[in-house]
């Protein structure tokens, strides 16, 4: 399984068709999830008119919450880009931190992920 970043749901709800196309491509080959913090950061810019087609795309994942063990492995995550002088969003992390404790794949479009330097968030 994958855990696909905000910036990837927001491509495709703009309708950008490498995002649904790739969003379809993985749908087809397993089941894919987002965290509970893309959650939010989808739907604070929801509006009236498209609120349901945002909440009936958002069922089709599967969503991580953020347990005491997703805090923890943020902390080291925050630790290690703050080490190197890098600064990020915080939200960032705490994704970054749920998709490492749940040993998922995280897939985004946001280049400030290229800080983490780790092999298991894909930039695309």
């Amino acid at each position: 399984m994958v855990v696909f970043d905000s910036s990837i749901l927001i491509d495709a709800l703009r309708k950008k068709k490498d995002a649904l196309d790739l969003i379809n491509y993985y749908f087809e080959k397993e089941q894919i999830a987002i965290t509970v913090i893309s959650k939010y950061e989808i739907l604070r810019g929801a509006n009236e008119t498209n609120i349901n087609l945002i909440t009936g795309l958002l069922a089709r994942f599967i969503i991580y919450d953020f347990e005491d063990a997703s805090i923890m492995e943020a902390v080291k995550i925050y630790r290690k880009v703050k080490a190197k002088g890098k600064l990020v969003s915080e939200l960032d992390v705490l994704v970054a931190g749920i998709a490492a404790t749940n040993n998922e794949t995280l897939i985004t479009r946001d280049k400030d992920f290229l800080n983490f330097e780790t092999e298991r968030i894909r930039v695309v």
